[in-house]
């Protein structure tokens, strides 16, 4: 993070990386109704949800949209920090602008949410900035990536609103640090050098809060990864390495889920 804005929102540098899509919308039209249903099968999503948020902001920015019946397939826990509630709306969005091409559909977007702008742009790696909104695609290169969701939930709200507590409104690093720090990991990770942990200022508090996640980045090192960390605000942890395979791992009792994703691009 560099800095908060007004509205809120805050700036930051990173890299950004798409992974397969593990959930579904299946989108129907209606042509009798008075507004959109949206369901949700497999997980609960609380608080509004974003697909409804992007159909009221496309209808606001003047595209015809009709009332529609959305139904989710929900695999992903919520409050892990992967996106995939972004990934979803963006998947709506880029439905609804292929009947009408136009760049408001981007603007959209970004209205909808931080980590919206970069999934519906289709790029699959990206250093990104500003409130996630400004992209900046990347070549890719051989990856795999491991994913692990253990047995606790994070609030994005509530990790963004204790980064800013612990910070008091100043930053660690300015958009060129923060820049120069980001283009090093890419660098290291395009050429298969061990990164380690890597930064995120959000991890600090998570750590404090949950120090068994030391544990799951012992077992990433053990296990050959060459780079692991939080995802975003977290709740679930990751690795990335060349590796096509995954052993078999005694991982702790405490693990929910674990997804081993051997070719990313």
């Amino acid at each position: 993070m560099t800095s908060k804005r007004e509205d809120g929102y805050h700036d930051l540098v990173s890299l950004f990386l798409r992974i397969p899509s593990m959930e579904s919308l299946r989108i129907t039209p209606l042509k009798q109704a008075s507004c959109d249903r949206v369901r949700t099968l497999g997980l609960e999503i609380e608080g509004e949800n974003i697909l409804l948020r992007a159909l009221r902001l496309a209808r606001e920015a003047g595209f015809s949209v009709p009332f529609l019946d959305v139904e989710i397939q929900k695999n992903l826990p919520p409050g892990s920090g992967l996106g995939a509630g972004s990934g979803n709306g963006a998947a709506l969005l880029q439905w609804l602008a292929a009947n009408t091409p136009s760049p408001v559909w981007q603007q959209v977007a970004r209205s909808t949410g931080a980590d919206v702008s970069f999934l519906f742009s289709g790029a699959p790696l990206a250093l990104v900035s500003g409130i996630g909104d400004v992209i900046e695609p990347l070549p890719c290169f051989p990856l795999s990536a491991l994913v692990v969701f253990p047995g606790w939930k994070v609030g994005t709200k509530n990790a963004y609103g204790e980064l800013d507590e612990r910070c008091g409104g100043v930053y660690s690093k300015k958009e060129s640090e923060a820049r120069s720090e980001t283009d090093a990991l890419y660098k290291a990770l395009v050429e298969g050098r061990p990164c380690g942990f890597l930064p995120n200022d959000l991890a600090s508090a998570l750590l404090e809060r949950f120090p068994r996640y030391s544990e799951l980045f012992v077992l990433f090192e053990e296990l050959g990864y060459h780079a692991w960390g939080i995802t975003g605000s977290g709740s679930a942890a990751f690795a990335l390495s060349p590796k096509t395979r995954l052993p078999e791992v005694p991982w702790p009792s405490w693990v929910e889920q674990v997804i081993f994703l051997p070719s990313l691009f």
